[in-house]
């Protein structure tokens, strides 16, 4: 039962590595730099009133 709690533990610690660096390469929720924080919080909306 222990080995089984603890092979569940690092399967989450795994999946939560993977996360942290599938999202960093992409920088949704944590941007790399803050050059790329500024950048995507400064993008206007699209116009679409045309």
């Amino acid at each position: 039962m222990t080995s089984l709690f603890v092979l569940a533990i690092l399967y989450l610690f795994a999946a939560l590595v993977l996360i942290l660096i599938i999202d960093r390469s992409v920088g949704i929720m944590f941007p790399a730099s803050a050059d790329d924080a500024r950048a995507v919080a400064s993008q206007p909306f699209p116009d679409i009133s045309n």
